[in-house]
């Protein structure tokens, strides 16, 4: 068996994770996308909000921070860290959305699948920093850990509107 690279590595688990996500994505059927479910007194994010959030995360850590490029929708960036969902103005629907997620995914795919070792030592291109460091392969990780803590919410989202998950 070949020993593979750590960005092979990286981009396999990158691979899965998504593929998680859209297993549940594909569950969706006719849902509300937009319903806001309340628990205690507290709001959750709305189907619709997490799935462009992710197309959002994955534009922002892996195209622009990693690949020093964009996606350029102007409205993806309501969608970022810190936004409210209730406050949002572009609402896409679900067809449009699994459009933009599979093709940032795809761009950000090309991207890891380029990466050297020295590549993720590099600094990312936005300056961010995880972990201590702003080297892309910290980024990487960051948005590896990052998509499953929004499909835990949205297989939450998903019960709340009689879904079953599995």
């Amino acid at each position: 068996m070949q020993n593979k690279s750590e960005a092979s590595v990286l981009l396999s688990v990158y691979e899965n994770v998504r593929g998680l996500t859209k297993f549940f994505i594909s569950k969706l059927g006719d849902t509300d996308i937009n319903q806001i479910f309340e628990v205690n007194g507290i709001k959750l994010n709305t189907i619709q909000w997490l799935i462009a959030h992710l197309a959002w995360t994955e534009n922002e850590l892996i195209v622009k921070a990693v690949g020093n490029d964009d996606i350029n929708l102007p409205w993806l960036e309501e969608y970022g860290f810190g936004s409210v969902p209730a406050e949002i103005k572009t609402r896409p629907d679900l067809e449009t959305l699994l459009k933009v997620l599979d093709s940032t995914h795809q761009r950000a795919v090309k991207i890891l699948s380029g990466l050297t070792a020295e590549d993720l030592d590099s600094d990312n291109h936005l300056n961010f920093s995880f972990a201590g460091s702003k080297c892309k392969r910290n980024l990487i990780i960051h948005a590896i850990r990052h998509e499953p803590m929004h499909i835990g919410q949205l297989t939450w989202a998903m019960k709340l509107s009689d879904i079953k998950t599995f």
